[in-house]
């Protein structure tokens, strides 16, 4: 997103009810198909405007937002079609989900973001993604738990589940691989590795 142009950012008071025209920064993220980090770092950086309340939290103005969305969004995952493969990408490590997202959507994906296993629920059922990036070591449920529930999903019976951790052992692996996996991959790896299991039909790396 190094090409964007700054605006200035126009903080109002935001008033109440649903006409009010903000939307809340998981909304936006949802919108964009990014991580809520990236929605609050272009708000800081005045690339949206919107308004900032007591405790730090942020509201997006919505017709802000569309524009933002129209000018940047659009181009960044490259004319979007019904060819492209979709991915959705399951990290709560906000800045490793950026990173991978922006090379996803570089190599000419289209990207859906979550931090959670109840965001990637949600994304899940309107996004139908081709293949779904998971990091099996969530805090909000365990990593073979996720993946039962996507393969428990019309969404994600035909989907490749490519699951990804720092942390899990062999035994951990070959139960998040029994549970429906298709591969695995254990951090750090690199965008070419990424792409690879994505793309291919490998075995699990230890």
């Amino acid at each position: 997103m190094k090409s964007l142009i700054k605006v200035k950012r126009a903080v109002k008071t935001p008033a109440s009810g649903p006409s009010a025209g903000y939307v809340s920064t998981i909304a936006a993220a949802r919108l964009c198909g990014v991580s809520v980090f990236s929605i609050q770092r272009w708000f800081d950086e005045g690339l949206l405007t919107g308004a900032k309340l007591p405790g730090g939290r942020r509201r997006i103005d919505a017709k802000s937002l569309d524009a933002f969305i129209k000018k940047h969004v659009v181009l960044a995952s490259g004319n979007p079609n019904l060819d492209q493969r979709r991915v959705l990408v399951v990290e709560d490590d906000a800045k490793l989900l950026e990173v991978m997202r922006e090379g996803l959507v570089a190599s000419g994906f289209l990207v859906r973001a979550a931090t959670s296993g109840l965001e990637a629920g949600l994304a899940l059922a309107d996004f139908h993604p081709d293949c779904v990036v998971l990091d099996v070591m969530l805090e909000d449920l365990p990593g073979a738990t996720i993946v039962r529930q996507i393969r428990g999903a019309q969404a994600g019976r035909a989907a490749r589940i490519v699951a990804i951790s720092g942390k899990a052992g062999s035994h951990d692996v070959q139960e998040i691989l029994a549970a429906g996996a298709n591969a695995y991959l254990k951090k750090p790896f690199t965008q070419a590795e990424l792409l690879k299991a994505i793309s291919s039909r490998q075995s699990a790396r230890r």
